[in-house]
């Protein structure tokens, strides 16, 4: 791997800890509780970003779990704001609630996350198709 590449790829991690790390503690702070079976599960994947470890088991099912929590909190909180935020940005200028804006804010990290995710995911991808590709050369 060239230097470069190496680079980016840092680059890349050092966003998904960084917010991951960022999410687990807005969750804390807004003090969103899970919800069903998946309590004890969606706790301890919070706990590992908090502590910057675990990213290879943090898959795209897991991230939309997380994701799935805030959007039926924040839609018991405020009917359909937790579909929103979960989709696109919100206006929060108008919104004079403070716990319905940190619960759009939340949404908003859940989504830098998961962009985050997405991209390392992608570089690592075309790193192995690349080196897959060269081999066969």
């Amino acid at each position: 791997m060239d230097i470069q590449t190496e680079r980016e790829t840092h680059e890349l991690v050092l966003a998904v800890i960084t917010q991951g790390r960022l999410l687990a503690q807005e969750w804390r702070e807004v003090g969103l509780v899970p919800q069903g079976t998946s309590k004890p599960f969606v706790l301890g994947l919070l706990r590992s970003l908090e502590e910057r470890h675990g990213l290879e088991k943090m898959d795209e099912e897991r991230i939309e779990l997380i994701g799935d929590q805030i959007r039926r909190f924040t839609n018991g909180y405020r009917e359909g704001l937790g579909d929103c935020a979960l989709e696109s940005d919100v206006e929060t200028e108008h919104i004079f609630d403070v716990k319905a804006i940190d619960l759009i804010n939340l949404a908003w990290r859940w989504r830098q996350f998961r962009k985050a995710k997405r991209a390392l995911e992608d570089k690592t991808a075309a790193i192995r198709e690349t080196e897959r590709l060269l081999t066969q050369v």
